[in-house]
């Protein structure tokens, strides 16, 4: 079913407008989640990847916020 309000996506964190993604209701949870497309196709584990031009730095986190090595760099504790 098509997502009629905004909201963060399940699968990635990232923002998903209204009326283009997915929304869904898991099964014994209270309310819907939503997802982009994209990411509620894909089979692999989503992954955001964040560029700091200033400093030149690559942040890559999966859809909690943590790093994807996490917790042995101590970055994300």
């Amino acid at each position: 079913m098509v997502n009629r309000y905004p909201g963060q996506c399940y699968h990635c964190g990232g923002h998903v407008a209204k009326n283009a993604g997915k929304a869904w209701k898991p099964q014994g949870a209270r309310r819907f989640v939503v997802a982009h497309l994209a990411c509620s196709d894909a089979d692999s584990p989503q992954v955001v990847e964040f560029y700091f031009p200033s400093t030149g730095a690559r942040i890559t986190q999966n859809r909690r916020g943590r790093c994807e090595d996490a917790p042995c760099c101590g970055c994300c504790s």
